[in-house]
């Protein structure tokens, strides 16, 4: 049966989450949870793909990867379970973890098997180093990656966008001709604006878009 880390149960209820934090840095008696199966249809096989991963499931701590996983959106997925109020505190004691069917471990235990030394991968001397600055140095060595990526998705965007102007422009030429100086004007040229805008293009085109009915 596969073992998957980082998946257990609330003692009470018994509902499934999967744990992002084992300890929080200012609450070493919390954990930060995600209710998996209450997740949006939108969020859910993705944040699951994430868990279940290669990298997710070396990682010693499940925020570590969110950091890097991003949902449809261009967000990261740490961010955005944060800012939809989807990660629930709850204590420790509360929790067990369930890597498979058959086996259960309270995570008081598994945090106290780990050692303070080996939660979040992290091999300093834990009594000089404050935990909150270890996350915030992970998700900083991660931001630029991110960005890179946010990043073309966002131009891949506005080339869309571009390219759907110059047709809007030609088709309001054509329902009405007096808008051609006006159609003629895109914003300021930048470097890559799309050919076919100046007014004797869009001329071209209203005349066959004319020619056409």
């Amino acid at each position: 049966m596969a073992f998957i880390n980082h998946v257990g149960k609330h003692n009470g209820t018994s509902t499934r989450l999967s744990v992002v934090f084992l300890r929080l840095p200012d609450e070493p008696e919390n954990a930060l949870v995600v209710f998996s199966d209450s997740l949006p249809d939108k969020y859910h096989d993705d944040f699951m793909s994430a868990v279940e991963s290669q990298e997710g499931q070396k990682s010693a701590q499940l925020y570590e990867v969110l950091t890097r996983k991003l949902f449809w959106h261009g967000s990261t997925m740490l961010d955005t379970l944060h800012k939809e109020g989807l990660l629930v505190k709850m204590p420790t004691s509360s929790i067990t973890m369930t890597p498979n069917g058959q086996t259960q471990i309270a995570l008081d235990d598994l945090i106290e098997q780990m050692g303070d030394l080996e939660m979040g991968n992290v091999t300093e001397d834990v009594s000089q180093v404050d935990p909150g600055t270890r996350i915030s140095d992970n998700v900083d060595a991660t931001l630029g990656e991110d960005n890179k990526m946010i990043a073309q998705n966002l131009l891949q965007q506005a080339i869309l966008l571009e390219e759907e102007a110059v047709k809007k422009r030609a088709e309001a030429v054509k329902f009405d001709p007096s808008l051609l100086e006006k159609a003629s004007k895109p914003a300021k040229k930048g470097r890559g604006r799309p050919a076919g805008t100046t007014a004797e293009a869009m001329a071209a085109r209203s005349a066959e878009a004319n020619a056409d009915v």
